[in-house]
C-alpha cells in the first residue's frame, strides 16, 4: 500500500504538470488560469449542493431505521470529488468530475465496497464496538 502511495504521489503531480502545459500551449496561460479558477469554483458549488442532498439521504435512512450506508460512501465520494474539483490540475478535475457524477460514483462504491471486504478478509481492518 505504501509503495503504491508513493508512486502515486510522484505520478499525479507529474501528469498534472504535463497537463498544464499542454493546455497553456493549446489555449494560453490565462485561459488556462480561468479554467482551473472555474474547476475549483464549480467543485465548491456541487459539494454544497451535492452534499447536502447527501446530508439529507442519511438523515431521512437514519430516521426511518435503515443503516446510511451507501449514503455516507456516496457522500466520502462527494467530499473528495470536490476536493479534487478545487485541487489545481486537469487530471484530478477529471477524477472530480466523475465521482460526481452518479453512474461512475457507483462503479466507484462498488470497488471501494470490493476493497474493504478484502481488508476485512485480510485482517488488516479491526472494528471495535463499545456497548
Amino acid at each position: 500500500m505504501k509503495k503504491y502511495l508513493i508512486a502515486l504521489a510522484v505520478i499525479i503531480p507529474a501528469v498534472e504538470i504535463a497537463g498544464f502545459y499542454f493546455m497553456v500551449q493549446w489555449v494560453g496561460i490565462w485561459a488556462t488560469v480561468a479554467l482551473m479558477i472555474a474547476t475549483s469554483l464549480l467543485g465548491i458549488v456541487l459539494a454544497r449542493k451535492e452534499g447536502l442532498q447527501a446530508v439529507r439521504l442519511m438523515k431521512m435512512q437514519a430516521r426511518s431505521g435503515q443503516p446510511p450506508t451507501g449514503s455516507v460512501v456516496d457522500g466520502i465520494c462527494i467530499f473528495l470529488g470536490a476536493l479534487c474539483l478545487f485541487l489545481p490540475g486537469f487530471f484530478t478535475d477529471l477524477i472530480g468530475i466523475l465521482l460526481f457524477l452518479p453512474f461512475s460514483r457507483a462503479a466507484v462504491k462498488a470497488l471501494a465496497v470490493k476493497w474493504m471486504y478484502h481488508l476485512f478478509q485480510k485482517g488488516q481492518v479491526i472494528v471495535r464496538t463499545r456497548r
